[in-house]
């Protein structure tokens, strides 16, 4: 009597174990399933420009979008030739597709495509989103000759030309960023003079 209920137990534990152990190889292959799919949907937008939506209106005002002066008004006066920052609409900065790189060069350096309407006093911006994955697009300024300075995604070496329209240099990026008018205010103040012109964000 004692050794069959003993054997009733091992098969009893054999059993559990095994269970548990059918149990974490379905969690693991569940969770790594689960990493392929969210893998594969950044890697491959279900359709082009990733659900960017901007939200910037004419007349909105620029602040900065990060560091200590983040929230607070662009002016114009703050930015030196070759300079550049991120910046986003007041009030609007929850929005990542609001999010633009406003340069200063030389007015004279901008050829087309550049749209000269949507330009003030050497003033030009751009979507911060890079066209192919969505990434966030740097600032690669040249000290010893400002106006050939260029906008690089870091993620995959995409490069743009602000002075050309944001036209793609090099990298994988498959269309210009977007450019978005701007000017400069009687106070100094920067505000947008339009939406952007073109499409935003992914476009692969």
């Amino acid at each position: 009597m004692v050794e069959k209920s003993s054997g009733n137990k091992g098969e009893k534990t054999a059993i559990s174990r095994r269970r548990i152990t059918l149990g974490i190889l379905l969690g693991s292959l569940a969770g790594a399933f689960g990493s392929l799919l969210a893998l594969l949907k950044v890697l491959s937008p279900e359709k082009k420009g990733g659900g960017y939506e901007a939200t910037i209106v004419l007349g909105d005002r620029l602040v900065y979008a990060q560091g200590e002066k983040a929230g607070t008004p662009l002016r114009a006066a703050a930015l030196k030739d070759g300079d550049a920052v991120l910046a986003y609409p007041v009030g609007k900065a929850q929005n990542q597709a609001n999010l633009i790189q406003l340069i200063r060069l030389k007015e004279k350096a901008f050829k087309p495509p550049t749209r000269l309407d949507l330009t003030d006093q050497g003033f030009v911006a751009y979507s911060a989103i890079c066209t192919h994955l969505g990434c966030t697009v740097s600032w690669v300024k040249n000290q010893t000759s400002p106006d050939t300075s260029f906008t690089e995604c870091f993620c995959h070496n995409s490069i743009f030309d602000p002075t050309r329209g944001a036209k793609v240099l090099g990298g994988p990026a498959p269309i210009p960023l977007a450019q978005v008018g701007v000017k400069v205010a009687e106070d100094g103040v920067l505000l947008f003079t339009s939406g952007f012109i073109g499409p935003i964000g992914p476009q692969v």
